[in-house]
This record gives C-alpha cells, sequence and structure tokens, in this order.
C-alpha cells in the first residue's frame, strides 16, 4: 500500500511539474518552449548565427522528435510595444506554422519597440506591436502591425518568397549592368546606382556594386575639385550634376557633403545645413563615412556659427540682440544655433 501511495504521488507531481512548465517553473512549458527566442538584439542572428542560439532543452527536444537543428535563413522579428508586458507573444506560440518554421530556417526574435535602434529605423517601424520578416542579413521584406495568428503567418508565408525573388531579380541585374559597362560606361554606371539604391545589406552583389561606382567616380570629383577652384558657382554647378547622377549612393553623399560647405561659403547657410541634416538620417549600416563626414562639415559650419556670435557680442549692445536672433535663425539645426539664442536672453 506504502508503496502504491508513493507511485501515485510521484506520478501527481510530474503531472503538476509538467503543468506548471517543470519544478518550480510557471505557465505550460509548451507554451515557453516551443519557440526559441533569441534575445538581445539582432546582432546575434544577422549572417547566420541563429543556430547556436538553441537552448539545450530545444537541441535536446527537437533531436527526440528526430529534428536536427537547421541553418537559418530568415528572421522572424516581434517588436513589443512599450506597455506589453515582459513576456514572449503567446499568438506566436500558439502558430503552428510558426513552431514549424522555428524548427527549420527560422530564427525568431524578440525585441522592444526602441526608435533609436538602427534596425528599426531602417525598417521604419513606428510603433509595437509588430511583426517583420526579414532575411537572414536583417533586411525586412515584409512588416505587419499587431500580432494575430493570421499575421504571423502572413509573414512566414510571404518572406521566403520575396526574398528568392530579389536574390534572382538581383543577379540578373548586376549581370546586366557588368556586361553593359563594358560598351557604354555612363548607362552601366547607372544601372551599377540603382542596385546600389535599391540594394539590401549583406548581398556580394550589392557590396560589388559599390565599389564599383566608387571606383567609376574617381576622376569625376578630381575633376569637381579643379572646377571649385575656378570658382565656387562652377563647383556647385558641376557637384549638382554628380548628386542628380549618384543620388543616395556614396558618392552622390559626398557631393552633397561638398555642396554644402560650398553653399556655406557663398553664404547659403540654412541650405548647406539641411542637406547634411538630411545625410544624417541616412542607414548608418552602410552610409557610415559619409555621416561622419556629414557629422564633420556641420560641425565646421556650427563652429562659423559661433564666430559670429563672438563677434555679435563684442560689438555694439544694442544690435546685438538683434543679430543673434538671426544668427539662431540662420544657424538652426545646429549647436551655434543653440548658442545664439542663449546669448540672445
Amino acid at each position: 500500500m506504502k508503496n502504491m501511495l508513493a507511485a501515485a504521488f510521484v506520478l501527481g507531481l510530474a503531472g503538476l511539474a509538467h503543468a506548471q512548465g517543470g519544478f518550480g517553473g510557471k505557465g505550460d512549458m509548451r507554451d515557453r518552449d516551443r519557440i526559441p527566442w533569441v534575445r538581445g538584439g539582432m546582432d546575434k542572428v544577422v549572417g547566420g548565427g541563429a543556430g547556436d542560439n538553441l537552448n539545450p532543452f530545444e537541441k535536446r527536444r527537437l533531436k527526440a522528435m528526430g529534428i536536427e537543428p537547421t541553418d537559418k535563413k530568415y528572421i522572424f522579428v516581434y517588436i513589443r510595444a512599450t506597455t506589453e508586458e515582459t513576456t514572449e507573444p503567446r499568438e506566436v506560440a500558439n502558430c503552428t506554422d510558426a513552431v514549424e518554421a522555428a524548427r527549420g530556417a527560422w530564427a525568431f526574435v524578440l525585441l522592444d519597440f526602441d526608435k533609436e535602434n538602427a534596425y528599426q529605423k531602417a525598417w521604419g517601424v513606428k510603433a509595437g506591436p509588430a511583426c517583420v520578416g526579414c532575411d537572414i542579413y536583417g533586411n525586412d521584406f515584409v512588416r505587419l502591425g499587431g500580432a494575430t495568428i493570421e499575421t504571423i503567418r502572413n509573414v512566414i508565408k510571404s518572406t521566403p518568397d520575396l526574398v528568392q525573388k530579389y536574390d534572382a531579380k538581383l543577379k540578373y541585374d548586376f549581370q546586366k549592368a557588368n556586361d553593359t559597362v563594358k560598351t557604354d560606361e555612363e548607362k552601366g554606371t547607372k544601372l551599377f546606382v540603382d542596385i546600389c539604391i535599391n540594394g539590401k545589406n549583406g548581398y556580394k552583389e550589392v557590396a560589388e556594386s559599390h565599389t564599383k561606382v566608387n571606383e567609376l567616380t574617381e576622376s569625376s570629383f578630381r575633376k569637381g575639385e579643379l572646377a571649385a577652384a575656378v570658382s565656387p558657382e562652377s563647383g556647385v554647378e558641376f557637384y549638382e550634376d554628380l548628386v542628380k547622377i549618384y543620388r543616395s549612393t556614396a558618392p552622390g553623399l559626398k557631393a552633397e557633403v561638398v555642396l554644402a560647405l560650398l553653399d556655406h561659403a557663398r553664404g547659403n547657410v540654412q541650405p548647406a545645413i539641411q542637406r547634411l541634416l538630411r545625410i544624417l538620417k541616412s542607414d548608418p549600416r552602410t552610409m557610415k563615412p559619409e555621416i561622419e563626414a556629414a557629422q564633420k562639415a556641420l560641425d565646421e559650419i556650427s563652429k562659423a556659427g559661433d564666430a559670429k556670435i563672438e563677434g555679435a557680442l563684442a560689438g555694439d549692445k544694442a544690435a546685438a540682440k538683434e543679430i543673434l536672433k538671426k544668427l539662431a535663425k540662420d544657424y538652426a539645426g545646429t549647436e551655434a544655433a543653440k548658442h545664439a539664442t542663449d546669448a540672445a536672453k
């Protein structure tokens, strides 16, 4: 009788532990552990590192089911609202498509909404909750608000097809640009520019297109320096043409920085500042050198504004206040504008 009671007690305790997610656990283990969430940011999975983020329990569970963890090709990102609880979304755990995807080519990442996060900025996410379907390089292909099971299914179903179509078109466009530039450099360059502008991070063809465009523009910038040496007006005209051709590529932004400095030298302070502020909004993952160059130019312009503030304060006190107000307006968007506003008080 004692043995029977002991066995019944053990079985009852085991059942309770299972229902609570393990001894001392909370909730349903199946709800918690079906989706192996990656926490701590996108950098843990971007580039293919998601395969190492399965916890030991998940690896044992998959192997017990006869499933070997596979290389990850896609990333499902759930972005929580700032008011949301710090638990993973139950809708994803309850979606059978998501559970199956997690055992295969998908990594699942849990992020809190952060307007300053580089990835969320690049994706254009303005608030949580949101579901994002990415390739393994962190490029978004599907972005949907909310977190219904239907939304989750749409992300998982649509993303792989869109990624594969993009990859196939990219390869075709890159080959076409390579073939064209051999016989028509101007036309071929424009094709490479299109690849750079529409291209996504991580793809070999996009990186090689950026390299090609930079090589093709080296002589153009040398000509631009000569034009600017003749007169600021000649330089502006030349670099404006470069911006029209190269747009938001690295050479295009480099030309914008030069234009900003030329504008400032001609007294067009606000147009110069606005050019640089636009560059600062570029994707820091791909345009870091250009962003740094724009920030350096903006700092130079701000220092020039500070020098004018010092001059105003050293002059006639009655006229200084009006001059400072004008400087605050002219240098809006820089630290000099703040200094002028404070000095005018």
